[in-house]
């Protein structure tokens, strides 16, 4: 099957250069050579299936969200990936409860840049199968319509994927957990949709409250059910203020967070029922 060529040849090129931290780029000489992902989970939905259009609802993402076909006419189907963070990157954010580990910020911000390295990668590996093929995070066309709304939501893709349900933190949970990144691609080859093993987008959420007892900016809220329950500009303000000086040689800002994702039922799993 043409998906499980991709997750082959995805596994094999995130074991190279591009999913570990360079030695000038090392915010700690021992972070140089940090392996940042471990290998990807990957998912696959039909472009025309309904939930696409779904996406336009706005309470969903934005009436102005791009829909497979926009991206690429002639759209046949959808792939997403997610890429879970190593223990590593987890166990270190997980042990510093005030602010985000350096290993956390080397994963937000090279770990962002080997996603869309990753998604160009496998952009060409389709067209070299034949396929036309577009990767919408590097895409000319993709650009924010609102605070905390794109044009295309790479969480939204992965739940119609198959891959997983939303949390109370909004991030997705998945079968290798919360802790990670995803990517997408549209393409016009024919992949069989990935089975979604759920029926509702917050189903693997057991509302626990964990993600909102370590939350340092208290941005969540379980009070407010598992829809509304995140605060996106206390969150945002908190990031910002995470803000690390630029460093190295490419002078790069490094910020983030992700308590919410750590030491909670869900990191590296489903959890299970209450």
């Amino acid at each position: 099957m043409l998906l499980e060529k991709i997750a082959a040849a995805a596994a094999e090129f995130m074991d190279g250069a591009v999913n570990y931290v360079a030695a000038e780029d090392a915010l700690r000489p021992d972070l140089a050579g940090m392996r940042i992902y471990d290998e990807p989970l990957f998912g696959a939905a039909a472009a025309d299936d309904p939930a696409f259009a779904e996406l336009r609802r706005a309470e969903v993402l934005h009436p102005e969200a791009m829909l497979p076909h926009d991206w690429l006419p002639g759209a046949r189907s959808v792939i997403s990936f997610f890429l879970p963070f190593t223990e590593t990157v987890r166990s270190t954010n997980r042990a510093e409860r005030a602010l985000p580990s350096d290993e956390w910020l080397h994963a937000r911000i090279e770990g962002q840049m080997a996603i869309a390295a990753l998604g160009e990668y496998l952009k060409g590996f389709l067209e070299r199968e034949g396929a036309a093929a577009v990767f919408p995070t590097t895409d000319a066309r993709f650009k924010m319509l609102a605070p905390y709304a794109s044009n295309w939501s790479e969480r939204h893709a992965a739940y119609i994927c198959g891959l997983g349900t939303f949390g109370l933190s909004k991030g997705l949970i998945t079968e290798r957990g919360i802790a990670g990144r995803f990517g997408s691609l549209i393409t016009d080859a024919e992949i069989p949709a990935t089975p979604r093993k759920y029926e509702s987008p917050y189903e693997y959420c057991t509302m626990c409250g964990a993600c909102q007892r370590l939350c340092p900016a208290e941005a969540i809220d379980a009070a407010k059910g598992v829809a509304l329950g995140k605060d996106h500009d206390i969150c945002g303000a908190f990031v910002k203020a995470s803000t690390r000086p630029p460093h190295g040689p490419h002078a790069r800002v490094r910020y983030g967070c992700g308590k919410c994702q750590v030491g909670v039922p869900c990191e590296k799993g489903i959890p299970r029922p209450r």
